[in-house]
């Protein structure tokens, strides 16, 4: 498993996710939220976009221990909203 490191930022699954809060862990708002994002899919978005995502399938993110959904890994370029948001409008 890599390890997250200052360089990089780590994008779980639920923080697309439609069904979460925001208290929960969503980070993108409402609208740009997705029924049941996969871990497949948001790599797909990313690597789309000119980034090169590390896939670790079987990390949890920290609200959700016993739903092992996966994460990505991918290296810093700008605001880690804006990354996220620039994902979302791909999914």
């Amino acid at each position: 498993m890599v390890s997250r490191d200052d360089n990089t930022y780590v994008i779980y699954p639920l923080y697309f996710d439609r069904s979460i809060s925001r208290l929960k862990g969503r980070k993108v708002s409402q609208k740009y939220a997705v029924e049941k994002p996969s871990l497949e899919n948001i790599a797909k978005a990313a690597k789309s976009l000119g980034l090169n995502p590390i896939l670790e399938k079987n990390a949890a993110h920290s609200s959700v221990p016993w739903k092992r959904e996966g994460r990505l890994l991918i290296e810093k370029k700008g605001p880690k909203s804006k990354l996220l948001l620039q994902i979302s409008n791909r999914l």
